[in-house]
């Protein structure tokens, strides 16, 4: 059941937290991150057999589909650090499993080098420790159709960059069927959370990440056309322990495109087995 957190200034963070197990102690949870355009619930199709083991949080960034985005509060990757904290300590989880796919894996290693100590282990999904020009460039086209607030034109600035070309083939209409899901997005702060991407290189991750003492799994797609498997095996070279593995025949939204094997990693994962 949703839920709403307001954090210290002021801004309402929707989210969800599941604890179906007979878990006391709740030092240990999976926290899930979203990428730059998904719901929470997205989610959901990995967690279904995993909430009765361990406690699992979903929530919604600032500036993500039902969550807070007032114009004179900040929207940046320090900012949704600041907020998962507040969030995490609000409901009492002291350590936890993140799982961040794309701009998720990215809060979530800004995450680990700012506060170490609330992480157990990190899975990062088709994420970047920094940005290029091709990136840069395809960021400001998506930009461009967020300002549209046309659904349609929307989904289509993206959507040979997301997805892998046998994916888009594969299915009739998906760019049709995509927009209409889309009610109740959020167009401004999409554009928002877009400026903070763009952003992303002064935050030196790849630098920082060096410091990480927790295990992390680096998964990435071997079609992605937005953050190429390349940008995660330098993030794996900067790692003390580290496992990067590349799912064949799958996008950027690899989440998407290979439910079975991302189901798999995640529960993998979270159950400690990987």
């Amino acid at each position: 059941m949703k839920d709403e957190f307001l954090t210290s200034d002021g801004t309402e963070i929707e989210y969800e937290y599941l604890n179906n197990c007979d878990v006391r102690d709740k030092t240990t949870s999976v926290v899930f991150l979203n990428g730059i355009f998904m719901h929470y619930e997205s989610w959901k199709v990995f967690s279904k057999n995993l909430s009765q083991y361990i406690p699992m949080l979903f929530h919604d960034f600032r500036c993500q589909w039902g969550s807070g985005c007032a114009v004179d509060k900040e929207c940046s990757f320090e900012r949704h650090v600041e907020d998962l904290k507040e969030l995490l300590d609000y409901l009492g989880i002291k350590k936890a499993k993140f799982i961040g796919t794309s701009y998720g894996g990215e809060v979530g290693m800004l995450f680990g080098a700012t506060y170490p100590e609330y992480i157990d282990s990190m899975m990062i999904i088709t994420s970047t420790a920094r940005t290029d020009k091709v990136m840069e460039s395809k960021a400001l086209r998506w930009k461009d159709g967020a300002k549209s607030r046309s659904p349609e034109i929307f989904v289509n600035s993206w959507l040979s960059d997301v997805y892998s070309e046998g994916y888009i083939n594969s299915i009739n209409n998906l760019s049709q069927i995509i927009a209409s899901r889309l009610t109740g997005f959020n167009y401004e702060g999409a554009e928002r959370l877009l400026e903070a991407s763009l952003r992303l290189n002064d935050l030196n991750l790849l630098e920082r990440i060096k410091k990480f003492e927790f295990p992390v799994l680096i998964i990435s797609a071997e079609e992605d056309n937005i953050k190429p498997k390349r940008f995660s095996e330098e993030i794996y070279k900067q790692l003390k322990s580290a496992l990067h593995l590349t799912i064949p025949n799958s996008g950027h939204a690899v989440v998407v495109e290979k439910p079975k094997e991302i189901g798999y990693l995640i529960k993998s994962f979270a159950s400690g087995t990987i």
